[in-house]
């Protein structure tokens, strides 16, 4: 219940918003809006205010703002309706609809940062290598732990942020990376792995983050010998540890032996000697730690924080314009895409995280939303706003005949694409995905 709940108020928000670009840019025009629609047909309710009727529909994967005149064939010559009006006004009609979605998402991200973001820890800093997977590509390819990237492909690196995504948009790519090791630039060719089902990219590096002790077993080394919540694991046996995975080794390299760990508490390091208990095959000193910590971005000032939205608003676009880039040519899966079914269990997935990431969400949604309705695809706003460009550029209007057939285009393409994210989600399910073939 909660899955579909979250499904219904995450769609509905970006749609809602989405039409009502659409609606109040044809008002402001002059055009007669005759039907705002949320969701396609069967109708389930409506209600008729002035010449707008508003309507519930049985099917929530969309929805539809009806202008008069805007059928070719319906069009009478009043000046009320869309086919009426200039070339400009159709297309600040069609624009306002993705236009709406990049402010929903500006908006709620500058809320977001006035409050408190949680993001992973360590994405701002810069990009210097301190744990590097074994057996990864870029343990492989030489990457060692003291190195900083600085360039990847040509482009500057400044952060791990930045690094991060180009790991993420360049999956089953072989990057270049350009380090700075012991004051010399070296390059080393490291490829993007993608792993688990999602196809997730994967290379071995990640920011450098010490691990917290989040919590401690009754019975074991650490909670006797006084190690407490919060305190940062620095040090084991003088070794500086940057990553979960190497103390985990380190204390395993051990083999029951006493080992010397050193932690963070507030501005005091701590030292303890403890002697690591068997259990469960292991050797463990009976500590639990958050694996992928966060950290809480808040910026106060108002106008800070809508600069910040502007700025994570550009990165999300440039990132999708790259995923799109290289579905179209065949570089990127299409196991990377998400329909209905995945924005379903992504909205019940947020929705139990708390409001804060159910609403991010919402912001990554519905930029996404606007951008593809923006694609040069028949009956997408981008479509539209193609036809109504390369009519003004021949300087005629097309045949009704030539708009049908590429209205046709469009739908075949529209059905496909819809079939492909939908055979992608149900080959997620594991109950489903087992039958289905590919």
């Amino acid at each position: 219940m909660t899955t579909l709940l979250a499904f219904a108020f995450v769609f509905g928000l970006v749609v809602l918003f989405h039409e009502a670009g659409h609606f109040f840019t044809a008002k402001i025009i002059g055009v007669r809006v005759k039907v705002f629609s949320f969701g396609f047909p069967p109708k389930l309710i409506g209600r008729k205010w002035g010449d707008t009727e508003y309507q519930l529909c049985l099917l929530p994967i969309g929805g539809y703002v009806k202008m008069a005149g805007d059928n070719p064939l319906d069009a009478t010559g009043d000046p009320r309706e869309f086919m009426s009006r200039t070339k400009w006004e159709r297309l600040a009609i069609y624009f306002a609809g993705p236009l709406m979605n990049l402010v929903l998402t500006i908006g709620i991200l500058t809320v977001l940062f006035m409050v408190g973001m949680e993001k992973p820890a360590g994405l701002d800093d810069p990009a210097m290598v301190r744990f590097v997977a074994e057996d990864s590509p870029a343990s492989r390819s030489g990457v060692r732990p003291g190195d900083q990237i600085v360039a990847i492909d040509g482009s500057s690196i400044e952060t791990w942020s930045d690094a991060i995504d180009a790991f993420i948009v360049h999956a089953n790519d072989t990057l270049t990376l350009t380090l700075l090791r012991d004051g010399e630039r070296i390059e080393k060719d490291v490829l993007v792995e993608t792993r688990t089902e999602d196809q997730i990219p994967y290379t071995g590096l990640l920011p450098p983050v010490q691990p917290k002790v989040t919590s401690l077993s009754d019975d074991f080394p650490a909670k006797a010998a006084g190690m407490q919540e919060g305190d940062i694991i620095t040090r084991v046996d003088d070794k500086p540890i940057f990553h979960f995975e190497e103390l985990i080794d380190a204390i395993e390299s051990k083999g029951g032996e006493r080992v010397s760990i050193s932690v963070l508490r507030g501005n005091e390091t701590i030292n303890f000697e403890l002697t690591p208990k068997r259990a469960n095959d292991r050797w463990l000193i009976g500590i639990q730690f958050d694996s992928a910590p966060m950290v809480i971005h808040q910026i106060r000032n108002p106008v800070l924080a809508l600069g910040a939205a502007v700025n994570e608003s550009g990165r999300l676009i440039r990132l999708l314009y790259v995923v799109l880039g290289r579905l179209v040519t065949g570089q990127a899966s299409v196991r990377q895409m998400s329909g209905p079914i995945g924005i379903a269990e992504a909205s019940g997935e947020t929705a139990r995280r708390g409001a804060k990431a159910l609403f991010s969400f919402v912001a990554f949604l519905s930029i996404n939303l606007g951008i593809l309705n923006l694609l040069p695809i028949p009956l997408l706003d981008g479509g539209h706003m193609a036809i109504i460009a390369l009519e003004g550029l021949a300087g005629r209007d097309f045949s009704l005949q030539v708009k049908e057939r590429i209205l046709q285009v469009g739908l075949v393409m529209l059905l496909l694409l819809m079939a492909t994210v939908i055979y992608v989600d149900l080959s997620r399910i594991d109950a489903i995905g087992k039958y289905l073939p590919w």
